[in-house]
């Protein structure tokens, strides 16, 4: 049976300088950053942290899954509200559903290595971007 396998991000609606903010959790917490949000490798390897002020946004939690078709058939049998079918990207496949008290709720079920390496190289970017901004 398929299963929720952890935490694969919290989106948090936001105010304010996000790349203020982004600095401060790499700079003062010394968290690896993109530009999409604060992101953990390792232990957590799919955890992401992104901020959004767009007045749409939402605060959503993701959870990784290990088989979404499957999973996405439990949930539509226990006649959970299904807001978004499941997409797939180049580093995994997505759904979105609603709690029972309305909140989206993403489910992920993540390809592992791509996206993997995809964070190594947003992080190794945003760095490179960083040293070259401070040697202006």
């Amino acid at each position: 049976m398929a299963k929720v396998t952890g935490l694969g991000g919290v989106f948090l609606k936001s105010t304010g300088d996000h790349k203020k903010l982004l600095d401060w959790y790499r700079d003062i917490l010394g968290l690896d950053v993109s530009e999409y949000g604060i992101n953990f490798l390792y232990p957590n390897q799919f955890t992401l942290i992104t901020f959004d002020d767009r007045e749409s946004a939402k605060t959503t939690l993701n959870f990784t899954v290990d088989h979404l078709e499957d999973f996405m058939e439990t949930m539509v049998n226990k006649s959970v509200k299904v807001i978004q079918e499941i997409k797939t990207y180049e580093y995994g496949k997505f759904a979105q559903i609603e709690d029972v008290l309305g909140n989206v709720v993403e489910l992920w079920e993540p390809y592992e290595e791509v996206y993997k390496e995809m964070v190594r190289k947003e992080v190794e970017d945003a760095s490179v971007l960083k040293d070259y901004n401070q040697s202006k």
